[in-house]
């Protein structure tokens, strides 16, 4: 879903070395130098923008930034870990409380210092594995970087990191867990609050606030009015909220890097927002929910799903989607729709939603955060 973001995150920017240690990167460099081996690549660059596609390069350093600037990491097949990043020198020591790398280094521009970097390696020429760049890098950035490495053979890595972030550790499921139960928080502040002043914009703030009192560090909020006759997810506007109408509010939570996601439908009464009681499709949802199993794919998963749907008479909204993989991006691998031939796999992270008509509410939605586990899916922002 494309939301409103704030320009500057709003978190904590620090490195929880209890909760995400040194050894957690190690391990993942090792995955990825193995994988490295069997490609024949020298050097692997992974490029992100540090404030939003951040993903690729947090996985292996856990850098970000809070502002819109770019960031790349090298991995030699020697297991030399580098991180290039565009700000001051000065802004080298901070960066260095965030991140297990030693080497770190600021510039004016990535691409300058990345053939830099692999000029002082000697790796011009060598065989060189892209992951981001392609899809992040600024164009004329991207561009002169190509012309300075014309003569190395490049291999696109992208899907084989897509794979590894897919399937979360156990400190990666805490993480993301603890970003939920800021989402649950949050929309059970929303059921017991009295709003004398209702608009949207009310709303939107007393979620905002609440959310960064709990350290959330990034906060993506949409809402939609499904009553109205033409409706879609949207940003809040000035508007008064009435007596009587379905109110439904989307919201994503990043807290220390790892996001979750949650939608919930209310029904708006008086000056509060009820949680009215859908057992017919909070079962369905649970039925659907209990079929996600490790080794069934996402396109067996959406046909039975659809299936489900239409033998029980329920009018299934398409525009949102069933859901997708969540982690260090708020859209990650796989996708839950009908191509997607991805299996499900123990430690996944993904988005459930749920969106269906109603003739008296327009629509009742219902998103959660779930986690592939042992003992079958589990609800983080319950």
């Amino acid at each position: 879903m494309e939301t409103m973001q704030s320009i500057l995150k709003r978190g904590r920017e620090v490195w929880d070395q209890v909760n995400m240690p040194k050894a957690e990167f190690q391990q993942r460099v090792e995955k990825i130098k193995k994988q490295m081996k069997k490609e024949g690549i020298n050097v692997l660059l992974l490029y992100g923008n540090a404030l939003n596609e951040y993903g690729d390069l947090c996985y292996v350093s856990n850098y970000t930034s809070a502002f819109l600037m770019g960031a790349l990491v090298a991995i030699t097949d020697k297991g030399e870990v580098t991180l290039i990043f565009e700000g001051a020198a000065r802004e080298v020591t901070a960066t260095k409380s965030i991140t297990w790398v030693e080497d770190v280094r600021s510039c004016d521009e990535v691409a300058h210092a990345c053939v830099t970097y692999l000029k002082e390696k000697n790796l011009i020429p060598s065989t060189i594995g892209f992951v981001g760049l392609r899809q992040f890098m600024p164009c004329r950035q991207f561009q002169s970087l190509s012309e300075s490495i014309d003569q190395c053979d490049i291999v696109d890595l992208d899907s084989i990191l897509r794979k590894m972030r897919m399937v979360k550790s156990q400190r990666e499921c805490d993480q993301i867990r603890r970003s939920a139960r800021i989402v649950s928080h949050v929309f059970g502040l929303i059921s017991e609050t009295t709003f004398p002043s209702r608009t949207e914009k009310v709303v939107e703030a007393a979620i905002n606030r609440e959310a960064c009192l709990e350290g959330a560090g990034d906060i993506r909020i949409l809402i939609a009015r499904p009553q109205e006759t033409t409706w879609t997810f949207r940003p809040a506007e000035d508007v008064p909220i009435s007596s009587g109408e379905t109110f439904i509010i989307y919201l994503a939570v990043e807290f220390e890097r790892y996001w979750s996601e949650g939608i919930r439908t209310f029904l708006a009464k008086d000056s509060v927002f009820a949680k009215p009681k859908f057992e017919n499709i909070e079962s369905l949802y649970e039925r659907i929910m209990d079929s996600m199993k490790p080794g069934k794919r996402m396109f067996e998963f959406y046909n039975e799903t659809m299936r489900e749907m239409h033998e029980n008479k329920f009018v299934y909204i398409s525009d949102y989607g069933l859901g997708h993989g969540i982690g260090l991006g708020l859209e990650e691998s796989p996708v839950i729709n009908g191509k997607d031939k991805t299996p499900f796999k123990e430690g996944m992270c993904l988005t459930l939603r749920l969106l269906i008509k109603d003739r008296e509410m327009g629509a009742i939605i219902m998103g959660n955060t779930v986690h592939v586990s042992k003992s079958g899916p589990e609800i983080f922002t319950k």
